[in-house]
């Protein structure tokens, strides 16, 4: 019988404790974030199946909220810039102390889009950069009136996968 104690995770085992090294972590992979790097990001579901709330235990936005529809409409936030390289993100929304990622499809999985998620939040948070900025958006790529659906899919290109 082995027992581990993990920041508050107590794992008891009836292997030698070579071989549950040997195995791999049987904690929700959000304890084992908070074991390695000091954070520890809960989820919680939201009405629609296709989103999901993280709670990073900080402070996300002040006072206010903010929703990023687009990649191109998350220029004044280096953190939603980040979460939309994601495949498969739709949108981010700020809360106070959370953040709402939906998922593109319900085809997708959470589980696989989860390790990409607690990863980006917390390698952002550690960075020290500011949640949102007061950088302007791009003017050169914005669509206008007279632009067909081809050059508003390069525009949206050059925002989303190239800068």
């Amino acid at each position: 019988l082995c027992n581990v104690l993990l920041k508050g995770h107590n794992l008891t085992t009836r292997h030698p404790f070579h071989q549950l090294l040997q195995k791999k972590p049987s904690l929700p992979s959000a304890a084992w974030h908070r074991a390695v790097r000091g954070m520890f990001i809960q989820t919680q579901d939201t009405p629609n199946p296709n989103s999901l709330k993280f709670i990073p235990g900080r402070e996300v936005l002040e006072s206010r909220t903010m929703e990023f529809s687009t990649p191109a409409a998350a220029y004044c936030s280096p953190l939603a810039r980040q979460l939309f390289r994601i495949e498969g993100v739709k949108s981010v929304f700020f809360g106070p102390d959370f953040i709402t990622i939906t998922k593109e499809s319900e085809d997708l999985d959470w589980n696989l889009l989860k390790p990409d998620i607690y990863a980006t939040i917390m390698d952002f948070f550690a960075s020290g950069l500011p949640v949102v900025t007061d950088e302007a958006p791009r003017t050169d790529t914005a669509a206008s009136e007279e632009d067909d659906e081809v050059v508003l899919m390069i525009k949206e290109l050059l925002d989303t996968r190239i800068r």
